[in-house]
């Protein structure tokens, strides 16, 4: 599937899913459940055990299912590690240069994190596809509905306590996709840390099932 394709898609299912597990197993596991409860976009950040291991597998296992990116890639040979094992994305808490001409070269979608309007401006001249807006709670939906005003086109995703609460007022504000914490903003700390799979498939269900409401102008569906 081609970056343009797989931009669009993260548009059109809008929720992204975030895990840092403490071991490769339960990252995997915990995401299969996840998968199950009918979440399609999924973000393995680095700063989990096996990262990359685990972005393979996800892949291998689910294939066309998932759209699987790497998170919080900070450096170059990170993002190049995560493109070979099939990152479909490249998203990081910073912006910074090499990784996103990185992505931009490999054809993978590109997501920095900017917290300003220069920085905003600048990842979108180095060929950012989106705007990882992080932490967006520090400034909350009128700063996306702001940016757009200098930035026509942008493409906000806010990351950083997005919640089933307050995602409709990004969504209104016009972010083009949201980033939420498995075991944050869900949040499933003690399922994930207890194996509760059928809690974390329950609760990916009903975030799910919130996204499809919103998107369709019913957020009380």
């Amino acid at each position: 599937m081609s970056k343009e394709s797989n931009v669009e898609r993260i548009h059109n299912e809008w929720l992204v899913l975030i895990l840092r597990g403490d071991t490769a197993k339960q990252t995997e596991d915990t995401f299969d459940a996840l998968i199950e409860g009918g979440a399609t976009l999924l973000e393995v950040p680095f700063t989990t055990p096996g990262a990359c291991d685990v972005i393979r597998r996800l892949r291998e296992k689910h294939g066309a299912g998932v759209l699987v990116s790497a998170g919080t890639v900070t450096t170059r040979d990170q993002a190049r590690a995560a493109i070979e094992s099939g990152a479909q994305g490249i998203v990081s808490p910073n912006l910074y240069a090499p990784v996103v001409e990185t992505a931009v070269e490999a054809g993978v979608v590109s997501a920095p994190g900017c917290f300003s309007p220069s920085e905003v401006a600048d990842a979108m001249r180095m060929g950012a596809d989106i705007i990882k807006l992080f932490p967006c709670d520090m400034v909350g939906p009128r700063f996306v509905y702001f940016m757009q005003g200098p930035f026509p086109g942008v493409r906000i995703m806010p990351a950083g306590s997005v919640t089933i609460d307050n995602m409709t007022a990004y969504y209104a504000a016009g972010a083009f996709a949201g980033v939420a914490g498995v075991t944050t903003e869900m949040p499933l700390a003690d399922a994930v840390r207890s194996s509760n799979f059928a809690e974390i498939t329950a609760c990916a269900r009903q975030w799910v099932s919130a996204v499809r409401a919103m998107k369709a102008g019913n957020a009380t569906a």
